[in-house]
């Protein structure tokens, strides 16, 4: 772009700046310039917060119903498999041992790690609601037909094709999320989509207690086959009711399908858009045209990297765990039954623990403590399971167990969280928050192989390099702290001192402080942003912190 372009371009910024923002209607006004496009948007809040509070809730009961159920049969038809494994008919036809079991672990991970970004950038891409439906209806699809396979080739297929089928659901409903909700009301949006995961976990061993019991045998079919095919065919029907009634956005408010009736008027429509950009214009950079060129700017940042070794270390422990939970108990004498029930109890208990850190954590300063708390009862737990003497009884061990399972997956959790309040860009934050599942993948095909025939039933040099492990979370976990400390005495050298407070407050203060201002979003491909520009007094200078 030649100077005299480039000036003209920055004229017509500021006059447009100048013209909107100082307006006498009283209305706060917020002016977007989208540095990509030189697209300019002009938002007056003239709506009341009891307005905006009533559209949210019913958004509340259109969404979250929808993906907490989607996120609930993903996790039903991934750890199922342990349920299956514990009936002998499964475990003979396959002749399976652990080293059979970690291989078909690591190949479900492989699938999530291979299919994760791709998937996540193919969402941006066309409509949310087609592509999260065809993911359920497809990894469903599979999941069923697993009750069909016959040999260890086909169990190895269908676990990769499950895993893989299901990459991109997780960071893709979280990015749907942040289209939709201010920041600070996503903390509890993603508790609440994460309790899908735990609610499944909590009452899977259930489900598969009753199925065992009350199905095996009949139509010719074993009880983990009926496990697959019952859990599987619910998914299949769900997806096509997820496809009618997920709304795609706030431009349309309704089922991509739907061209007549809408969950919002054309106003309550604008209200939404315009809300989430008021809170994050940022927001307002389409992200449809998200390449490998974003990807590569992610990648290229160390705090994405500093989440994902957290995750790739500490959920080690629950992929060694996953598939073997109730095979443990059985181990411990208890029954076929009794096994798949008690493995519910301590997912309850987890439940319970992830809604009071998701609570407390924005009260606790560093906002790292609460998983540094996580990581530390789980390498506890870890250290009191192995040190239980052989001749322990059947109830000491299996409450050891129950105090090691509460606690693992909910530092991952609670990490998510922490890696999306600490990303500005919605570019970058949908593929960090996909690095950071394929993490958890990656963790899940080392950690799957940890647990060996040779140390069984007690596991001792499996759980040692768990605990091992676990101390190295915790490590990273205060290196990550005190890395985002280091980040912000940089930014008060440049910027002054910021204090930080309650994370609602701020995001509360940085929302009021971006009115009647003029902000510039996207990326400065055009290279118009000069210093002399940077100091003109229309544009924000934001005093963003990071959460440590």
């Amino acid at each position: 772009m030649t100077s005299q372009g480039s000036s003209e371009i920055k004229q017509e910024h500021a006059a447009v700046a100048d013209s909107v923002n100082s307006s006498d209607d009283g209305f706060q006004v917020l002016t977007i310039i989208n540095r990509e496009t030189h697209e300019t948007i002009v938002i007056k809040k003239d709506w009341t917060d009891a307005e905006e509070q009533r559209l949210v809730r019913k958004l509340d009961f259109i969404i979250t119903p929808l993906i907490f159920f989607g996120f609930f049969l993903l996790q039903l038809d991934r750890g199922n498999i342990a349920n299956a494994y514990t009936d002998v008919n499964l475990i003979n036809m396959l002749e399976l041992n652990n080293y059979r079991i970690n291989i078909a672990s690591a190949l479900f991970s492989l699938g999530i790690v291979i299919f994760e970004i791709p998937f996540n950038v193919a969402l941006q891409r066309v409509s949310p609601s087609v592509f999260l439906s065809f993911q359920i209806f497809a990894w469903s699809l599979v999941a069923t037909l697993q009750s069909q396979f016959t040999n260890l080739a086909g169990f190895y297929v269908t676990r990769f094709l499950v895993g893989a089928l299901e990459a991109g659901y997780i960071p893709g409903c979280l990015y749907f999320l942040s289209t939709w909700y201010k920041r600070s009301e996503l903390g509890l949006r993603h508790t609440l989509f994460f309790y899908g995961n735990l609610t499944a976990s909590a009452t899977s061993g259930l489900i598969a207690a009753g199925i065992l019991r009350d199905l095996s045998g009949v139509g010719g079919m074993s009880g983990w086959q009926w496990i697959f095919f019952v859990e599987g065919i619910v998914g299949v029907g769900f997806s096509f009711i997820f496809l009618a009634f997920l709304p795609d956005s706030a431009a349309h408010p309704a089922a991509f399908w739907n061209k007549r009736w809408f969950y919002f008027t054309k106003e309550e429509a604008r209200i939404l858009r315009d809300r989430i950009y008021v809170d994050d214009p940022a927001k307002s950079v389409s992200t449809r045209t998200t390449n490998h060129k974003d990807v590569w700017e992610t990648f290229k940042k160390p705090i994405p990297w500093l989440h994902v070794l957290i995750t790739i270390s500490s959920m080690q422990t629950t992929a060694a765990l996953s598939s073997y939970i109730p095979l443990i108990i059985r181990s411990m004498g208890f029954g076929v039954f009794e096994s798949n029930a008690r493995s519910s109890i301590p997912q309850w208990c987890s439940m319970v623990l992830i809604l009071l850190l998701s609570i407390s954590s924005k009260h606790i300063k560093p906002r790292g403590g609460s998983i540094a708390f996580v990581l530390i009862w789980q390498l506890a737990a870890q250290i009191a399971l192995r040190e239980l003497p052989a001749s322990a009884s059947p109830t000491a061990r299996f409450t050891a167990l129950c105090f090691l399972v509460t606690a693992v997956a909910n530092g991952h959790i609670l990490n998510t969280s922490w890696l999306s309040v600490n990303i500005k860009s919605p570019r970058e934050r949908s593929i960090a928050l996909a690095m950071l599942i394929m993490a958890a993948n990656i963790g899940g095909i080392c950690g799957g192989q940890i647990l060996r025939d040779n140390d069984r039933p007690l596991y001792r040099k499996g759980f040692l390099a768990l605990i091992i492990l676990d101390v190295f979370s915790v490590l990273l976990v205060f290196l990550t702290i005190w890395y985002y400390y280091n980040l912000n005495r940089k930014l008060e050298k440049l910027h002054g001192k910021e204090e930080l407070v309650d994370e609602e407050e701020e995001k509360e203060a940085e929302t009021v402080e971006s009115l009647h201002e003029t902000v510039y979003v996207g990326f400065n491909t055009s290279e118009i942003m000069d210093k002399e520009e940077e100091e003109n007094t229309f544009v924000r200078k934001p005093k963003y912190r990071y959460i440590p």
